[in-house]
């Protein structure tokens, strides 16, 4: 995959970013002309074929970030929105799907959806 100044402001605003974000959040951020949403989703989903970020949805949106070395998952409230971080705990699971199948995983990721301790209450 090259590397556009396009895909490098793109995937700059995910590595500053402590929040999964949407396609249309990262497009305000980056405030180039130049930039359209749709180049924006193309390159969502390139990053996303390759490995280098994950996604999570929440009300038919995709919200993207980038994968790392300590591996996450998300919590998503259905209630208010907000997005909470897991660590993962489920590599040695898949280790042993995959040996099971014969299956090379090359990624996963997961996100539970709920409501939180806030909007039970409500």
């Amino acid at each position: 995959m090259r590397m556009t100044n396009q895909r490098k402001m793109i995937l700059e605003v995910l590595n500053r970013s402590k929040k999964p974000q949407s396609a249309e959040m990262i497009h305000h951020e980056i405030q180039d002309q130049t930039l359209n949403l749709s180049t924006v989703y193309r390159t969502l989903d390139t990053f996303f074929l390759q490995g280098l970020v994950s996604k999570s949805t929440m009300k038919n949106t995709a919200f993207y970030y980038i994968n790392q070395a300590d591996h996450h998952h998300y919590m998503i409230c259905l209630g208010c929105q907000k997005m909470f971080e897991l660590d993962c705990h489920l590599d040695h699971i898949a280790e042993d799907i995959a040996a099971k199948n014969h299956f090379k995983i090359t990624h996963h990721d997961m996100t539970v959806y709920g409501y939180c301790e806030s909007c039970q209450q409500a």
